[in-house]
């Protein structure tokens, strides 16, 4: 049995200006490597001609398109609030916060329940709502969102030494779905410490922030991870009681849910310029 090769981001991109004839799709972390490849494998046939990388995030994306003209890669981003001050044709910037909010779609969660509920496509999605889990998201974060917003767009970059860690703040109740406005209003106050924070926070967001959509594709996707998977886990044993084992934990939904993300017609949109790039490759 043969070894997995391994290359971390800086090789990766020391790869690129390497292997000139490799047509490469570069994105943030390791962890998005297998969705993207999980999407773009449906959408470009012969999935061998090019080679999925990370890279160590944002910045060093930033860096390599400001000092190298390599034209065998093109480069994906989260959108999320972190503008990297660059425009450049290799580059394409998602239109949701991160790739984990393209999970939450009626599409991509009803393929994938189709198969724990032993139905068809049609009645998977006709079965499951979503609309109460966006609608409950969007009222629970709206005072959260500001304060996120403000902390990476303002604050965080006036902070010198450690900065409060939050991308991955627990926010759900216990043993429910719903996020808990205790752990929201502690997360608040953490990276807003003051009411002067506060009332800047929310003045700044009223003034800049112009992205369309709702929580569903503007609030931190990762953060809501557990609420997502425990709201389809409920909604799968409501319509089947047999299929307790079904998305038991968020990795296994990350799993189940990265396999059909497909299905998706924003992920596929927003993926069009890259697959034009890969064919585009092909055919010199």
């Amino acid at each position: 049995m043969g070894a997995i090769p391994k290359y971390n981001g800086v090789e990766n991109l020391r790869r690129i200006k390497m292997q000139k004839s490799t047509t490469f799709v570069v994105v943030e972390g390791v962890d998005d490597v297998p969705i993207y490849e999980s999407c773009l494998s449906h959408m470009v046939q012969d999935c061998h001609k090019y080679d999925i990388v990370f890279t160590d995030g944002k910045t060093a994306i930033r860096d390599f398109l400001r000092s190298n003209r390599a034209h065998n890669a093109v480069f994906i981003i989260d959108r999320d609030f972190q503008d990297i001050e660059i425009e450049d044709p290799r580059l394409i910037t998602l239109d949701r916060y991160s790739i984990e909010n393209y999970f939450i779609c009626s599409q991509v969660i009803s393929h994938s329940l189709k198969f724990a509920l032993n139905c068809k496509f049609k009645d998977a999605h006709e079965a499951f709502d979503l609309n109460e889990f966006s609608e409950f998201i969007s009222g629970a974060t709206e005072n959260l969102i500001k304060a996120i917003y403000y902390y990476q767009k303002v604050l965080s970059k006036t902070i010198e030494g450690d900065r409060p860690a939050w991308s991955d703040t627990f926010l759900c109740e216990n043993s429910n779905w719903r996020l808990c406005n205790t752990k929201i209003n502690d997360l608040i106050n953490t990276l807003l410490p003051t009411s002067e924070a506060r009332e800047a926070a929310d003045k700044y967001y009223q003034e800049h922030f112009d992205l369309p959509g709702t929580a569903v594709e503007n609030f931190p996707g990762k953060m809501l991870k557990v609420s997502l998977q425990r709201y389809i886990r409920q909604q799968v044993i409501r319509l089947r009681p047999s299929a307790k084992g079904k998305y038991s934990d968020v990795e296994t939904t990350r799993e189940l849910l990265s396999a059909v993300i497909h299905k998706s017609d924003d992920m596929v949109r927003i993926l069009s310029p890259v697959v034009e790039f890969i064919r585009g490759r092909e055919s010199h």
